[in-house]
């Protein structure tokens, strides 16, 4: 670290590491993957009406619910490199350019043994949640480094923190997706570009319709209820606003006090 004898040389240094030009909150431009359902489609509804533009992006065989505010919908399949640079693109021309990356898209898969889960169940699981996080990120943060800002969101969950018996390959792609945002928020450091994650818990959407909670689960969460999807949204908003400009590599607990770390 560089040591200064002349405070106004370190402020001025300083001062060269701040993006030159930072778009204001209702001007941004955001791309959300996985907008057609869950926490995806809740941001998109809570964004629509406060940003610049929201172009939202799923699945060419997702049914989209009506939207209160249009939005732009594209087809994408994250877990296909071609599909992620073609939306991108896509998403680039319909805005003009891209601030903010918003990243819900991820399944499950099955719950059952380690050791019946086969190599194909677990590579589509990484393929899914964690390598199309990263090509994503790979397809935004080139253009948002060169204009100086930019936002990304990638999801976690508590089962990449503490593991959860029967799903070992979400877990993996799920701790994975922790590392990736470390890695790239220091990269990006100084470019005007934050990377983060949010690692929800039990959030009541789609997603998880198929693994109802139990007594038990509900008794592992201290507030003793599910999160829901309009939550998660709130948490996004206030990530990408101004707020938390200095707040990078970090992943942000949303398990009702569950997890605490």
């Amino acid at each position: 670290m560089a040591q200064y004898s002349n405070p106004a040389r370190a402020v001025a240094d300083a001062s060269a590491q701040m993006p030159a030009a930072t778009p204001s909150f209702s001007d941004l431009r955001c791309l959300i993957v996985g907008a057609a359902s869950g926490i995806g489609h809740a941001t998109a509804e809570l964004l629509s009406t406060k940003v610049g533009r929201v172009i939202g992006a799923d699945l060419p065989t997702s049914q989209w619910p009506a939207a209160r505010t249009p939005y732009s919908q594209l087809p994408i399949d994250v877990s296909e490199p071609q599909s992620v640079e073609e939306a991108v693109e896509q998403a680039i021309s319909l805005a003009g350019g891209l601030d903010v990356l918003i990243n819900t898209a991820g399944i499950l898969g099955k719950v059952q043994p380690s050791v019946e889960e086969t190599l194909e169940e677990f590579d589509r699981l990484l393929r899914v949640n964690l390598v199309g996080a990263f090509a994503l990120s790979k397809a935004v943060l080139p253009g948002m480094a060169a204009n100086g800002f930019g936002r990304l969101i990638h999801f976690s969950s508590t089962a990449g923190k503490e593991g959860v018996a029967g799903m070992t390959g979400y877990s993996a792609s799920k701790a994975g997706i922790t590392g990736l945002v470390k890695a790239l928020a220091r990269e990006y450091a100084t470019t005007g570009v934050t990377v983060n994650a949010i690692a929800p818990g039990k959030i009541d959407t789609p997603l998880v319709s198929g693994h109802p909670p139990t007594p038990q689960d509900l008794e592992r969460i201290p507030m003793h209820r599910l999160g829901t999807a309009e939550e998660a949204a709130a948490l996004i908003e206030y990530i990408i606003s101004p707020n938390a400009s200095y707040t990078t590599g970090f992943v942000y607990d949303l398990s009702g006090g569950r997890a605490t770390y």
